[in-house]
């Protein structure tokens, strides 16, 4: 997974609102899996001398917040190889666990037009499931066909 699409899913993932409210909509082995993705970035940002953007992010989870966290995870996980290997096992971890996080096309700024079409996001039922499609799209125009979302 590329840098980026790795920080958007973990920062997606452990700043869900179904996780936040102690993880009743998830299972136990999912809330487990998050506590440990949360030790290995915690751990991981203390040696790097930003702990306080973990910190301040979960005490404070404004979009603002979440974009800085994600942009300091995302150069921990460019500079680290060894890192960025531990965090995807333990997003492969989580995903297994059956609650699924499916982010398509979020955070794009254009000064043009932006199309899209044929989006589709499909889920297993019975997963604990969070679905974002076009979130945070900044264009010119914007044209949109054929876009849903199943679980």
């Amino acid at each position: 997974m590329e840098p980026v699409a790795l920080a958007t899913a973990v920062t997606t993932i452990i700043f869900a609102e179904a996780l936040k409210e102690g993880g009743k909509n998830v299972g136990k082995s999912a809330s487990e899996q998050v506590a440990r993705l949360l030790t290995v970035i915690r751990d991981k940002f203390k040696i790097a001398g930003t702990e306080g953007l973990l910190t301040r992010t979960q005490n404070k989870p404004t979009e603002s917040n979440k974009a800085i966290f994600q942009a300091e995870l995302e150069t921990q996980i460019n500079e680290d190889e060894s890192f960025s290997h531990r965090i995807q096992e333990l997003m492969k971890k989580l995903e297994s666990t059956g609650a699924i996080k499916q982010v398509m096309a979020s955070g794009i700024e254009l000064s043009a037009d932006l199309e899209a079409e044929d989006m589709k996001q499909k889920a297993t039922p019975g997963t604990s499931v969070e679905q974002e499609m076009l979130k945070d799209i900044k264009a010119q125009n914007i044209k949109l066909g054929n876009l849903s979302q199943e679980s």
